[in-house]
């Protein structure tokens, strides 16, 4: 019997503290503020490959006015590699949305979820408003 109980408990683990991780990233996300920063520098060669996009932050385009004293917080960004990172799009989706992007009357700015502190973490890409996938953006 107690070997049940010890092959139940080792078994169920992994899948409580994915449990446990994943409930601690929502917690992470809804507990910050989310903010829009205009985005500048696309490498197109990443998006071939149908992947992700590289992205790099532009801070002189983002309204520092939603961060707290209206001041951008470039550093605590920063850290987030270095004002640069990838924005993760399924294989099919890729051509359409590069071709969004590389129009240059759009304008592409990437959400995050913000606490003072602690790193960002992003919650969507949008073009014109709208979120990558042509929805409406609720940020």
């Amino acid at each position: 019997m107690r070997e049940k109980v010890k092959n139940l408990v080792l078994t169920m683990m992994p899948a409580v503290l994915l449990a446990v991780w994943a409930g601690y990233l929502l917690w992470q996300i809804s507990a910050g503020m989310p903010v829009k920063i205009k985005l500048r520098g696309y490498d197109p060669r990443d998006l071939l490959a149908g992947q992700y996009i590289s992205y790099v932050l532009d801070w002189e385009a983002t309204d520092c006015a939603q961060f707290a004293q209206g001041i951008c917080p470039k550093d605590e960004f920063g850290s987030y590699g270095k004002n640069r990172g990838r924005f993760y799009v399924p294989e099919h989706l890729a051509k359409p949305l590069e071709q969004d992007i590389q129009n240059s009357n759009n304008v592409a700015e990437m959400v995050f979820s913000y606490r003072p502190g602690r790193p960002p973490q992003v919650l969507n890409l949008l073009v014109n408003g709208k979120t990558w996938n042509g929805r409406e953006s609720s940020f």
